[in-house]
């Protein structure tokens, strides 16, 4: 289910509705009369959320029925032989278009072959030269990948020799 983020304003509304609800609750005379009113405001209530759940299911499934015409149009088909052609007239097209998808499954898998496989060797890896600067900053961008960098810091230092 999704959770809703309330403003403060909602907030304040819901908290003005209790108080009201309260407020009229402890102003009536008799346990008789108090329950009454209890179970009227309760049957309000779930009138209200029966009628916020009802529109959410009706979204959920006008959607559902988007994204699933063909599994829709099958229930909808009567008869058996009916059903058994709309099968089949989805089979064909779905033989139709599968070497569309199969290039497409293709083109993707080779752009992600030929992606870098190492996402934080830096271009000093291809040369094979490092500089203590170079070497400090790439191990500090690995802490920084790793969530670490805020505990931790790397500082080369070295020979001016090479």
């Amino acid at each position: 289910m999704e959770n809703q983020v309330k403003t403060q304003a909602q907030i304040e509304q819901e908290m003005l509705e209790l108080n009201k609800q309260f407020g009229e609750f402890l102003h009536t005379k008799g346990i008789t009369a108090k329950c009454k009113l209890a179970f009227s405001n309760m049957g309000d209530s779930a009138r209200k959320q029966h009628e916020a759940d009802k529109a959410q299911y009706e979204s959920v499934k006008a959607q559902s029925s988007e994204e699933n015409a063909e599994f829709v149009e099958f229930l909808h088909t009567k008869g058996l032989k009916a059903k058994f052609k709309l099968v089949v007239e989805n089979i064909k097209k779905g033989a139709e278009a599968a070497p569309q998808r199969t290039t497409e499954s293709i083109a993707k898998s080779a752009a992600h072959a030929h992606a870098p496989v190492n996402p934080y060797a830096g271009a000093h890896a291809a040369h094979g030269h490092y500089t203590a600067e170079s070497l400090s900053k790439e191990f500090n961008e690995f802490l920084k990948m790793k969530g670490l960098d805020t505990q931790y810091t790397v500082e080369i230092k070295g020979s001016d020799e090479d």
